[in-house]
């Protein structure tokens, strides 16, 4: 493997913290394909429990909006982590060991798409969005309609995704994703963080922030839902 295809995903860093302190990890856009039929993203962190650094990689099908076979993977490395250092090596190195998966779907780590939207550290999650892409000239409006509930104890969240997209000729088209009949035990939230235009401009992939509550400590974790315009 070439030492670019290894660490180029560094020129993709993108830590998304949000307010509060916990188990909060670090969000990784590791490319499309060319075709844009697949996309990978990681997250990494130190677990909490036993201060070890930790990696997860999820390659995801775009049309199904499913991950592929064999597509996620977690790993926890028996390293130290000394002060002034963070667990992005552990990503790097389960990125190497991934490297089938990687050729198997053309996943270019120098194809991340285009960024659309990002929802800046501090910044109070909307419910609705509304913004212009100013490349295509395109208006979007993005609704995230969430529900929770709680049962013995245990809380449990689930989300749908609502757009429509005014392209600068005036035609709307109009898409749904997520699926508000699937409850995730132990997440509180869901937020969106980004919105990625996949290189063929017709997918797009949100980055949906999980806030989660783990033996009563808050974490965060990333889920993406990609949706094909009509």
């Amino acid at each position: 493997m070439k030492k670019r295809s290894l660490f180029a995903a560094a020129f993709f860093l993108a830590s998304l913290v949000p307010a509060f302190a916990g188990d909060v990890a670090t969000f990784v856009n590791l490319g499309f394909s060319p075709d844009s039929a697949y996309f990978m993203f990681g997250q990494y962190g130190i677990d909490q429990t036993s201060g070890k650094p930790y990696a997860e990689t999820f390659l995801v099908d775009d049309k199904r909006n499913d991950f592929v076979d064999k597509g996620v993977v977690r790993k926890t490395f028996d390293s130290a982590i000394e002060p002034g250092q963070d667990a992005a090596g552990a990503l790097f190195a389960l990125v190497g060991d991934q490297q089938s998966l990687v050729k198997k779907y053309k996943i270019d780590h120098l194809r991340p798409g285009r960024l659309l939207y990002v929802l800046m550290d501090g910044q109070e999650p909307p419910a609705s969005l509304s913004f212009r892409d100013f490349k295509t000239g395109a208006s979007l409006e993005v609704s995230l309609n969430q529900s929770s509930s709680e049962a013995k104890g245990t809380v449990s969240s689930s989300f749908g995704i609502a757009v429509s997209y005014t392209a600068k000729e005036g035609a709307v088209k109009r898409v749904v994703g997520g699926n508000p009949d699937i409850k995730r035990p132990g997440v509180k939230a869901y937020v969106i963080r980004r919105i990625i235009a996949a290189p063929d401009e017709k997918t797009l992939v949100f980055i949906v922030e999980k806030r989660t509550v783990d033996k009563g400590d808050p974490a965060v974790r990333y889920m993406v839902e990609a949706l094909k315009l009509p």
